[in-house]
């Protein structure tokens, strides 16, 4: 697929971290001190590694009552059918796949491509294979999974692709980050960009890893059904695959314990999208990330405010205290 003439050349306004003689300070010892531990559990052998998943699991859950606390509101109104003793099941099994994923950060910073391959497997790839050979552009869509980062190292190991990220606050944590995510191929824009890059990057040909899930306030935003509650959701992946005549994959990253990989699934392109209707098409997108949620529910990145904006005024669930109920305060 030929790029457009006038179009600045693939990934020349990308967003690139600099690595400078300030990120040596002492400020950075801690960071890189566990970079380097990082580093030393991805030569570990994976049974000992995976031994450390439960005393990881339990501090992260212990050592942030403040996600916990989000955590909890998330599930009670996404599974109000649930018992609060389930929820709890729930929440101490996503802790579990989230030490897992961070723990295996330093494959995923430091693995060698054979390695990449071998732990991390694409299921669905024929999906995307059809679109690119028909030179159809894709955006895949790509929810908040705890494992969210390996699918995306994955897919741009096989195919080029781009995606919008928001730096992280510890510049040697981005700049170790960023180089992974663009390790193999593809270029990392930021929000404040906006969608021209995405645009006339998939115009060329690059997939767009698309990231459709969090609540960014009401502006440039509908209220969708999101598992049966109203949620501010972005009506962009209309916009771009109405601009671009992009077909959109859904997509979801899990760990697959049995096997001891994870895994990038990719469903088949959504049916009659874009509508032109801006809230049917948030509904369908949600609907895509509903059900692919639904395959691990545990493994959702259930930490985020997802639900902090609320339509007509409504009070934001996640400023009640940590023992408030929040199902009773549920709105559809």
């Amino acid at each position: 697929m030929s790029a457009r003439a006038g179009d600045a050349p693939a990934g020349a306004d990308a967003y690139r971290p600099e690595l400078t003689w300030r990120h040596a300070s002492p400020r950075h010892w801690g960071t890189w001190l566990g970079l380097g531990l990082l580093w030393l559990l991805h030569r570990l052998p994976r049974l000992l590694l995976r031994g450390m998943v439960p005393g990881l699991a339990w501090a992260l859950r212990a050592g942030s009552p403040k996600r916990r606390h989000i955590a909890r509101v998330n599930l009670s109104w996404c599974f109000p059918d649930l018992t609060p003793e389930q929820r709890e099941r729930l929440l101490r099994e996503h802790y579990r796949y989230a030490a897992q994923s961070m723990l295996d950060y330093g494959m995923l910073w430091f693995g060698s491509p054979e390695i990449h391959a071998a732990r991390i497997r694409i299921v669905g790839e024929e999906h995307y294979q059809r679109l690119h050979a028909r030179e159809v552009p894709v955006i895949v869509l790509a929810p908040h999974s705890v494992a969210l980062d390996h699918g995306g190292l994955r897919m741009s190991q096989s195919y080029d692709g781009v995606s919008f990220a928001k730096p992280m606050r510890n510049p040697v944590v981005e700049w170790v980050n960023h180089r992974s995510r663009t390790r193999y191929s593809g270029d990392i824009f930021t929000r404040e960009q906006g969608l021209r890059p995405a645009i006339r990057q998939i115009r060329r040909g690059r997939f767009f890893y698309y990231l459709p899930d969090e609540d960014l306030g009401a502006e440039g935003a509908v209220f969708a059904d999101f598992f049966g509650v109203r949620k501010a959701t972005l009506t962009a992946l209309g916009r771009l695959a109405r601009l671009t005549g992009a077909a959109v994959l859904p997509s979801f990253t899990s760990y697959d314990a049995a096997g001891d990989q994870y895994v990038l699934k990719l469903w088949p392109p959504l049916e009659d999208f874009p509508s032109g209707d801006d809230s049917a098409d948030a509904r369908a997108m949600n609907a895509a990330v509903e059900r692919a949620i639904r395959e691990t529910p545990a493994q959702y990145l259930w930490t985020m405010r997802l639900l902090r904006t609320r339509p007509d005024g409504q009070p934001n669930p996640y400023r009640d205290p940590p023992d408030a109920g929040a199902a009773g305060n549920r709105s559809r």
